[in-house]
């Protein structure tokens, strides 16, 4: 039984076998061997169960190993070759012992030797050992692969990681420790002192040790060499510190690196962000993340060279690590190198506040002795290698020379680092070069940098000797030193030549004899740079160069350079530069952005003398090149250069009669980018996209039509830009108060939203936002210093705030009601409150504490003035809601505005009325004189902004943008500009230079596109009606129909008829061929907000401020139902099939109506935020509500029962399906919800989406929309209109685009 076992399963093996590609042959050989062994009974006495234990393991492993190679993919079965092969050795020697037992002959003489067991037992071990042996190598080879995929997966994360940190950090690879150069470092032995104290401070602990050190020191004494012996981390570019600092901290902590990319993947635009954001989001925030963190060291060498912002080295950067590194915890210090200038001086002095948070040492100031100590040390030790080298016979230079040498060094490193850089010239003897140096010229020391200029001079001319053709020379030496000494950047050899347009070889003969004072590689591709500043400064400072055929006039080289920039612009800028695509998609998102912006190239614009070729290549330029400029700009993340050029450039052209169509294309180019800089910044693209569609007619969409999109607006485009320069949006609500800087570059505004923001109002950005109050902020104000800002709010208290930071330095309490106002007093020491308490209070600033009250007011105190005392109460026969007192001492007088939109005029002295400012239609909130007393701006609730002639007192100028009320208006400190704040949520800067009346005074309040798409009609908030083409934005015609606003409009189901409801209490209903009134429906007693039609038109259903909605029947014009509710209504509508509507409420409740019977189904009391908008789905199985919050609730209507959907994420502007049930079983479909047919979104940002996915479209400007006012856009199959407060229907076929 056992044998016969044996032979089917051995039968059974030998086909498995042969399949086997590797070992077919080889086991089945083995196979039948073993199978012949077990039928030869009667010649081999073997034991039977052995024979088949071993027959039954072939089988087993043969049938594994087949099923096993069979499912191996070719690599697999390529790397297991060596293992099987091994295998297959030994299978092949047991093969030949069995084959043995195959003969009879052979068989009878081992069975004779009667050793048959042992060599079976001994083919089993060794059948073993062989599986053994292949099972420990694939394991291994197993484990192998693991830790290589582990290692592959780790360093893909990593080269992602770096990939992310250098696309959006771009750091400036040249600050790393390791670009520098080498020997950059301290002498050996020198500054010993010095770099034991900052050794000692660095690794000293506790509470009292500073976290910052100032190193300062006039140029040339050494500090570039004692910060690169401690460390390094430096170069000029101010918004590049920050994610420089980042990328290097990421490259040693990968911890950090870990958080700093989850930072950078939630927020690609983190790194553009202003300092304060990068400091926290990029630095302090991920650090704080990291256990353990060990202690380091940052190192800002050279601050004084870094780019100013706003008259300050480095902008907010030290002011910021001033105030937030000491308060963040982490085990971070800094050390800081600089010239001691003031501005520095002055922020490390004004940033104390009493408290030790920095230690300093100045460089200068060390004791001479030890300072020409270690210069000797290194002139000894220099000189002695040059001895050496060029085989000089000893004693040289000798210590007569060296003493010399010292003595004329002073204090200044550089000028005994530039002694053995010349006498080390190769293509000179140094005993020649020292000679040259010793005895040409006069020795005496008359000024600080007299010997450091005199040994510049003298290796300059040293160059020149003996050469006939040196005025050509000195000519190419000013071409060329000066440009490498004024660019931003430094360029190689290869790049310079190619800008200056020299040959290589001659521009590198050019700096041959210069290699004492330009470190020149030998690699043409990588910079030239300068070894010292302080040449710099010799050669463009008047008077400092002796020899004027060396010295550079900074304004000719600055020409040159913009020429040269210029010329290689109009050669490689184009559209579309990068190859990115058609999509509309944001810089961040663009792949391997870095490496695509090698030919974009940064732009030269400064005032200079009048060059007509610059000027002739100036005109080529901005006609054929200009809008790539701006693109290459943006994608190269220094959008805001835009900008700040088109503001030097503009005057430049003006003064150098630069021609009107190329002075006007620059003004064009400067309007578009502060009309669209929100979007440019992020998304280069679009400045085709959006900013050619819909700029004004203007000299730049002339010369650029060409560019124009697919994408077009058919409504007529303006002819001028608007008055209004800049919008500021950014607060989502009521902003009531702006306040300039002393500079007036930044702005800061209080909303009721409870934040303090900060702008920058050169370019529009957000610089920071401040969040501390717990409620409304009514106040804000910057000091007159500009170093703080003080706000007061509608929860009684005043922060004081550090205007730079923006960290809260204090909270003062005292005040029992709204804080209306708060000033500081001029000399910065003093807060003076005003509270609805009916109190004055005053406070100290700089102790934070409470000084005194003034009580006398009887009623709240809307606004106060700085004043000695208070000598006499006036009394007034209205409100006063603001006050100025005029500036000008020739003039004492002040102003009141007052609610009936009067401006009184009342003396200083006598406060008797000696005039009025009559214009304003409602109350005047705002009065501001300017700095010099002569205009007065006010703001008032009728939305304009008027400018005042305060000795003729007649209005000059009148401005309208805002659609709510004017909070507040305040000029710039140079009176050029106007800020002004609104209700509406916005800020305006205006040109306070232009005249006239600006803007209209009745504005588009509602529209709709008919189901035709043929044309759209408009309601306006003069009352008028409105028919509009599509096709090219005409009107049809315009009629009165109202005597108020007019807030909403519904089209029959059939175009036929229009309905508009108003703010006169009353219901229109006009015929749409004509404008002919049909019917008014009055019975309201407050304003209509909603109307809506039902499915067949014969109902009409209206929702007023009078807390009712009404069922009109359209045939009849008769009411037939009214409903009652506990608060105004803000929205209502019908079911599809017209037995319920819907109606949403101002206290955020939800009604649902039967309609026959008036009575109500369901209240549904789910949020407390007013309700715009409420609708039943196309299918009636679902309620969508839209909140004033721009918050989404969803119930899913079951008979007569309504159930909250879970989900909590509902937007309108992104309609993707969503699991319903907590079970994700039930999934709903957007379609179901909302009509298909409008599927396009505008978002408060001002971009239009395709809300199916998201999908960016285009971007509307500030001046074309109000994106939280829902009726005053509308889209229906990819038409897209909206209206403004500036009174301009825009129509835009995007049809195109959803393709």
């Amino acid at each position: 039984m056992l044998q016969s076992v044996a032979v089917d399963a051995l039968q059974l093996a030998i086909p498995l076998a042969a399949a086997i590609p590797l070992l077919g042959s080889n086991v089945k050989g083995i196979l039948e061997a073993v199978l012949f062994i077990v039928q030869v009974k009667d010649d081999v006495k073997m034991k039977k169960a052995q024979c088949q234990l071993l027959a039954e393991r072939v089988v087993t492993i043969s049938a594994a190993i087949t099923t096993e190679l069979m499912k191996a993919d070719p690599a697999t079965l390529a790397r297991r070759e060596s293992s099987v092969v091994a295998l297959r050795g030994t299978l092949r020697g047991i093969q030949t012992l069995l084959q043995e037992l195959t003969s009879a002959s052979l068989a009878r003489r081992i069975f004779n030797r009667g050793d048959v067991g042992d060599k079976l037992t001994l083919f089993r071990q060794q059948l073993d050992t062989a599986i053994d042996v292949f099972h420990i190598t694939e394991d291994m080879r197993t484990e192998d692969a693991l830790t290589l995929l582990s290692t592959a997966v780790k360093e893909g994360e990593d080269k992602r990681d770096i990939l992310l940190m250098n696309s959006l950090l771009r750091p400036v690879t040249t600050a790393s420790y390791l670009a520098r150069a080498p020997g950059s470092g301290c002498f050996a032995g020198t500054r010993k002192t010095l770099i034991d104290r900052i050794s000692t401070w660095f690794n000293k602990n506790g509470s009292q040790v500073p976290q910052i050190f100032w190193l300062s020191g006039l140029g040339g004494t050494g500090k570039t060499a004692v910060s690169h012996t401690v460390y390094e981390a430096d170069r000029r570019r101010v918004a590049s510190v920050i994610p420089t600092l980042a990328y290097q901290l990421a490259s040693v902590n990968s911890v950090y690196r870990r958080k700093l990319c989850d930072v950078l993947k939630a927020h690609p635009d983190a790194p553009s962000h202003a300092q304060q954001y990068q400091l926290k989001e990029l630095l302090l925030d991920p650090l704080k993340e990291v256990p353990s963190l060990p202690p380091y060291l940052i190192i800002l060498d050279a601050l004084d060279e870094c780019d100013k912002e706003r008259a300050m080295e480095g902008g907010d950067l030290i002011p910021l690590i001033l105030r937030e590194l000491p308060n963040s915890g982490l085990n971070i210090k800094v050390l800081i190198t600089s010239r001691p200038e003031r501005s520095i001086k002055n922020m490390f002095n004004a940033r104390g506040r009493g408290m030790k948070i920095y230690d300093t040492s100045v460089l200068h100031d060390m004791d001479q002795s030890v300072v020409k100590e270690d210069i000797a040390s290194y002139l000894t030790y220099h000189l002695q290698r040059i001895q050496v080298d060029r085989n000089l016979t000893p004693p040289w230079p000798g210590d007569q020379v060296l003493n010399n040498l010292v003595t004329r060094a002073g204090l200044f490193f550089i000028f005994a680092a530039t002694i053995v850089n010349f006498v080390a010239d190769t293509y000179y003897s140094p005993r020649a070069q020292l000679q040259r140096l010793l005895y040409s010229g006069n020795t005496e020391l008359r000024a600080t940098y007299m010997q450091v200029d005199f040994l510049y001079l003298q290796v300059l001319r040293i160059s020149l000797e003996g050469r006939v053709d040196a005025s050509e020379l000195c000519a190419r030496f000013v071409r060329i030193v000066g440009a490498i000494i004024l660019l931003q950047d430094p360029l190689s050899i290869s790049a310079l030549a190619h800008l200056l347009a020299h040959d290589e070889a001659d521009l590198e003969g050019a700096l041959s004899p210069l290699h004492s004072l330009l470190d020149v590689p030998s690699n043409h591709d990588e910079p030239v740079r300068i070894f010292h500043p302080s040449f710099r400064d010799f050669l463009l400072i008047q008077g400092r160069c002796q020899d004027s055929r060396f010295a550079v006039s900074e304004g000719r080289a600055h020409a040159q350079l913009a020429l040269c920039c210029l010329k290689v612009m109009l050669r490689h800028l184009k559209r579309n530069i990068c190859s990115i695509g058609d999509d509309v998609v944001l810089n961040s998102e663009i792949p391997d952005l870095e490496s695509k912006l090698r030919e974009c190239i940064p732009p030269v614009l400064s005032d200079t003398d009048h060059w007509e070729e610059l000027i002739e290549r100036l005109s080529e330029f901005t006609s054929t090149k200009l809008l790539y400029w701006i693109e290459a700009l943006s994608l190269e993340g220094r959008f805001p250069l835009c900008i700040s050029n088109l503001v030097t450039v503009m005057p430049w052209c003006k003064a150098n009669a630069v021609g009107p169509k190329t002075s006007n294309v620059i003004y064009d180019a400067y309007r578009l980018v502060l009309d669209f800089h929100q979007v440019i910044d992020v998304s280069a693209l679009q400045l085709y996209h959006s900013a050619l569609i819909f700029i004004p007619n203007c000299s730049l969409l002339h010369a650029y039509r060409h560019e124009l999109p697919r994408v077009r607006m058919t409504s007529p485009r303006t002819e001028e830009w608007d008055v209004s320069l800049l919008v500021l949006e950014g607060h989502r609500s009521s902003v009531n108060m702006v306040s300039f800087s002393r500079e007036g570059s930044r702005a800061a505004s209080a909303s009721d939203d409870g934040d303090v923001r900060i702008w920058d109002t050169l370019n529009g950005g957000q610089v920071s936002c401040l969040k501390g109050h717990e409620g409304a902020v009514k106040s804000v104000e910057y000091s007159p210093d500009s170093s703080y800002i003080v706000s007061g709010g509608s929860d009684a208290t005043i922060h004081l705030w550090d205007a730079v930071t923006g960290f809260n330095i204090s909270t003062l309490t005292g005040h029992k009601g709204c804080v209306n106002s708060a000033i500081f007093s001029s000399d910065g020491c003093n807060i003076v409150s005003a509270s609805e308490d009916s109190t004055l209070c005053i406070w100290d600033a700089l102790e934070n504490k409470f000084l005194a009250s003034l009580n006398g007011h009887s009623g709240p105190v809307t606004c106060d003035l700085e004043t000695k005392s208070t000598v006499e109460v006036l009394h007034c026969a209205s409100a006063i809601l603001s006050l100025a007192v005029s500036p000008s001492l020739q003039n004492p007088i002040f102003l009141s505005g007052s609610p009936d939109g009067v401006i009184t005029i009342r003396d200083v002295g006598s406060l008797k009325e000696v005039g009025h400012l009559i214009g304003h239609a409602a109350a005047v909130k705002s009065v501001t004189f300017s700095s010099h007393g002569k205009k007065v701006v006010s703001g008032s609730s009728d939305g304009a902004i008027r400018v005042w002639d305060v000795a003729g007192g007649s209005c000059v100028a009148e401005y309208r943008g805002h659609s709510g009320p004017v909070e507040c208006t305040r000029f710039t400190p140079d009176g050029t500009r106007i800020l002004s704040s609104s209700a509406d949520r916005s800020i305006r800067m205006w040109d306070a230079s232009v005249e006239g009346v600006h803007g209209l005074k009745e504005y588009v309040m509602t529209v709709k596109i008919t189901d035709n798409l043929e044309h759209v009609v408009s309601g306006s908030t003069d009352g008028k009606f409105a028919l509009w083409k599509t096709s090219d934005g005409s009107m049809v015609y315009e009629v009165n129909v109202h005597r108020g606003i007019i807030h909403c409009l519904a089209l029959s189901h059939d175009d036929k008829v229009v309905a508009s409801g108003s703010a006169d209490h009353t219901i229109c209903i006009l015929n749409m061929d004509n404008g002919s009134n049909v019917a008014t429906l009055e019975g309201h007693t407050d304003e209509v907000y909603t109307i809506d039609f039902s499915s067949n038109s014969s109902l009409l259903v209206s929702a007023s401020q009078d807390g009712q909605a009404k069922i009109w029947d359209v045939s009849t014009r008769k009411l037939k139902r009214s409903f009652t509710h506990s608060n105004g209504v803000g929205g209502a509508s019908f079911s599809p099939d017209d037995k319920l509507i819907c109606s949403g409420t101002m206290d955020g409740a939800i009604y649902v109506w039967n309609v026959e019977t008036g009575h109500h189904v369901a209240i549904l009391k789910e949020y407390p935020s007013p309700v715009l908008c409420v609708l039943f789905s196309p299918n009636g199985k679902w309620l969508v509500s839209w909140f004033e919050d721009e918050a989404v609730k969803v119930w899913k209507v079951q008979g007569t029962k309504f159930q909250l959907s879970p989900y909590q994420e509902w937007r309108l502007d992104r309609r993707t399906d969503i699991a319903n049930s907590r079970d994700g079983k039930e999934l709903v479909k957007y379609d179901d919800l909302l009509p298909s047919d409008e599927p396009l979104y505008l978002q408060e940002d001002g971009w239009v989406t395709f809300a199916p996915t998201g999908k960016r479209i285009c971007w509307v400007p500030p001046s074309r929309r109000q994106p939280w006012l829902r009726t005053l856009w509308e889209s229906q199959k990819g038409i897209f209109i909206t209206g403004s407060q500036a009174g301009v229907l825009t129509i835009v076929d995007l049809t195109f685009a959803l393709r």
